[in-house]
This record gives C-alpha cells, sequence and structure tokens, in this order.
C-alpha cells in the first residue's frame, strides 16, 4: 500500500485542488439551501 501511495497522488490529483472543490460545493449548498447536508451526500455530521 506504501509503494502505492505516491503513484496514487499523480494519479488523483492534487490535494489543493480537492480542497477547493470540497469547499466550492459546501459553500455553492449553502448559499441554495441553507445547509451542507447536499454536499455531504446527505450523511449525518
Amino acid at each position: 500500500m506504501a509503494t502505492q501511495a505516491r503513484w496514487a497522488r499523480f494519479a488523483d490529483g492534487a490535494d489543493e485542488v480537492h480542497q477547493w472543490r470540497i469547499a466550492h460545493r459546501t459553500i455553492e449548498a449553502y448559499s441554495k439551501t441553507g445547509s451542507v447536508s447536499p454536499a455531504a451526500g446527505d450523511l449525518p455530521l
């Protein structure tokens, strides 16, 4: 698993991009519905 972790980072994309998308989706969901639940897949947070 450790040997594949470095390769997975290249294939999966940059962490910063993922964090930006999560933040974008969360803000967008809150703006539309007043809740972040849709951005979290309606999971209980």
